[in-house]
């Protein structure tokens, strides 16, 4: 089962996909352990705030200042966390993983369907 998203991204190349956006949740922002990937400043993930204070992470969103700027190594930071597949009606994407989202974006090749 795919979760819904938005997802946003504008010319100056921020972009962030929300998780859950039509509900209220606390959004904070936490470096997940990735083997080997240094986070950078530029990439922030979200999780539930109230389930991350009693050690639990479920994944809410993800920020990233420059789309143009996101490298392989980040994509596959995101695809390592297994995050759950996203459906994106407004765009015409029904359960794609986050890093084909993020992927699609970089490359420019993620367009809104409806007008």
């Amino acid at each position: 089962m795919a979760v819904r998203a938005d997802f946003n991204s504008y010319n100056d190349g921020y972009t962030f996909l929300d998780f859950y956006p039509d509900e209220r949740r606390l959004r904070v922002t936490d470096d997940p352990e990735v083997p080997g990937y240094d986070h950078p400043f530029s990439v922030s993930f979200y999780w539930d705030g109230d389930k991350l204070e009693h050690g639990q992470r479920e994944f809410v969103g993800i920020e990233i200042a420059d789309i143009r700027r996101l490298h392989d190594e980040d994509l596959r930071a995101v695809a390592y966390l297994d995050l759950p597949l996203v459906d994106i009606p407004e765009r015409g994407l029904y359960k794609v993983s986050v890093a084909d989202v993020l992927r699609k974006a970089r490359d420019r090749t993620l367009v809104s369907t409806v007008d």
